[in-house]
């Protein structure tokens, strides 16, 4: 299994396209916007993607979504239930910003929680709900490449806002020391904005969720 960034959109948002070489099986993670850009990345290596992941449904991480969906019509659309009000009024909470998006597909699909696991040609994906940045944040977590990729739940240095609806910076403090930083140092963390980090790094030297005894 390999993965690529591809960052994306006035808010330089890190898409992701993960991937399995052998049977060409793929998914998208968080296509924020530049629908065009993240094509040409799939065409230069034959994927046709079958899902779109979203690690939570806030405008710039969905705005290249009904593109892709145009393009590659069998594609799914998942997202956790619990941000399904932020998917549909996405454009809304662009205009915000001062910023537009075209509207994401109408009939999304949810993960199931209760499985709590997806594949990629085969290689099993773990989806956790990871609150905080918002109700309905999840990261993906590959053991098997020790990478995790959490939207905007922990940055390099840095935590997501917890000054928007739905989001609590309790919640995202027990997301991040229960569900991150639970997994080895090694373990390499893929953000929604931002260069790659550890998980040893941040819980060293991330002001806002320090750690400094063993879990």
């Amino acid at each position: 299994m390999k993965f690529d960034t591809v960052v994306v959109g006035p808010l330089d948002v890190n898409c992701y396209i993960l991937y399995d070489e052998k049977s060409s099986d793929c998914v998208v993670i968080d296509p924020g916007e530049d629908g065009s850009v993240i094509e040409k990345n799939l065409r230069s290596k034959g994927l046709i993607p079958r899902e779109i992941w979203l690690t939570h449904a806030h405008f710039d991480h969905l705005g290249a979504a009904d593109y892709l969906k145009k393009i590659y019509t069998d594609v799914k659309v998942f997202l956790h239930n619990e941000d399904y009000n932020l998917y549909r009024n996405a454009n809304e909470h662009a205009s915000v910003f001062g910023l537009s998006i075209t509207p994401p597909p109408t009939d999304p699909n949810f993960f199931n929680m209760s499985i709590g696991e997806k594949t990629v040609g085969g290689h099993a994906v773990k989806i956790l709900h990871t609150p905080g940045h918002s109700s309905g944040s999840v990261c993906f977590y590959v053991q098997e490449l020790n990478v995790i990729f959490t939207g905007d739940l922990i940055f390099g240095g840095s935590v997501g806002r917890t000054d928007l609806p739905g989001a609590s910076f309790d919640e995202l403090e027990k997301s991040i020391r229960e569900q991150v930083y639970t997994k080895g140092d090694a373990c390499e963390i893929y953000p929604g904005h931002g260069p790659m980090t550890t998980v040893g790094r941040e819980k060293k030297h991330n002001p806002f969720v320090r750690v400094s005894i063993k879990l």
